[in-house]
């Protein structure tokens, strides 16, 4: 995972830039739907006639939760932020901090206390929604808190 990230980070951030935070999708978050895939798994295996659709179920849900920490990549650098995305295909979106209209943080009760994590969603001004959204990420309020910070010095520094 370590190597994946270093290649990512060499393809897309430029020498003068510094990446100040990088994160992902929720470590719970992604376990959740692990543990929820061997979970249906075991009951499969025990109560269910069908077994075969019932693993086929639990494979496709372990197989999600894996696919979610190793698809989706989000880096504040300190001229910009970036959502990357590289599965089958790669999308890539960036916006510099002076262009951030409005930053909201949205959790919801079941997934903040189960599962600490929520959405920041990114606004820039002529756009009719939200350009990037981070979804089910680990402490919404304090990546909105500390990503106020680094935009307020990007901006004195412009």
């Amino acid at each position: 995972m370590i190597k994946r990230i270093k290649k990512i980070k060499e393809k897309i951030i430029s020498p003068e830039e510094k990446v100040l935070i990088e994160f992902g999708i929720a470590e719970n978050y992604a376990r959740f739907w692990i543990f929820l895939g061997i979970l249906t798994g075991a009951i499969s295996l025990i109560f269910v006639e069908q077994r075969w659709l019932g693993l086929l179920l639990a494979i496709t849900l372990i197989v999600y939760g894996f696919y979610l920490k190793f698809a989706y990549f989000y880096f504040l650098t300190d001229k910009r932020l970036i959502f990357y995305y590289h599965f089958f295909n790669t999308e890539m979106i960036t916006i510099d901090y002076q262009k951030i209209t409005d930053i909201s943080a949205r959790e919801n009760f079941l997934e903040r206390i189960f599962l600490g994590s929520g959405n920041l969603s990114i606004n820039t001004a002529g756009g009719p929604k939200e350009e990037i959204i981070f979804s089910h990420i680990a402490n919404p309020y304090d990546l909105k808190r500390r990503l106020n910070e680094i935009r307020s010095k990007a901006l004195l520094f412009e």
